[in-house]
């Protein structure tokens, strides 16, 4: 079973720009990481919450069935709010999982949208830890490709050191394992 799968132009260039256009002067808050209402410190990044409502949302989920009903065949059952993540300034994001529960749920998968031009920014490369090999970097570059992985790989987004980058990220969660 392959950690990730992927989808090259699964959403339009033309689709993507006009997002971004659409949200670009959005009220874009910190995006921060916290442990027992202690601020940690493996991130610097701004988000914006959208509504389940867009139709780029609602695009992402659809692919996210139909890879879930291909390869993992997971129980899901839904997605929690959607993000709009924006990294300039050296914003990065540190190793980490997206795997969590709430409310009797779990995240079972997260999903990348890559938003912006990959001549747009420099830096800001998503990898999965690969054990005492090298980080695997994921060809997560060109505008509107797509990337589903299992919630519970560490991942992390590396520092930006030119531009700005936008990608969507969608949390999927199903009830708990077992």
């Amino acid at each position: 079973m392959h950690r990730y799968y992927y989808r090259d132009k699964a959403i339009s260039e033309k689709d993507c720009d006009e997002f971004i256009d659409k949200y670009k002067d959005a009220e874009f808050n910190e995006g921060l990481v916290e442990d027992g209402g202690k601020k940690l410190e493996y991130r610097k990044a701004k988000v914006h919450w959208l509504g389940n409502n867009d139709l780029l949302v609602r695009a992402l989920w659809s692919y996210v069935l139909e890879i879930n009903q291909n390869f993992w065949q997971l129980n899901l059952e839904g997605y929690q709010k959607v993000q709009l993540t924006k990294y300039d300034d050296e914003c990065y994001y540190e190793w980490h999982k997206d795997s969590g529960y709430e409310d009797g749920t779990t995240r079972k998968l997260s999903a990348i949208l890559q938003l912006s031009k990959p001549e747009d920014y420099t830096g800001c490369e998503l990898q999965l830890f690969n054990g005492s090999c090298e980080p695997e970097e994921l060809p997560i570059k060109q505008q509107g490709s797509l990337i589903v992985f299992k919630a519970d790989e560490w991942h992390r987004v590396t520092k930006l050191t030119e531009g700005t980058r936008y990608s969507l990220v969608m949390w999927i969660i199903g009830p708990k394992l077992i």
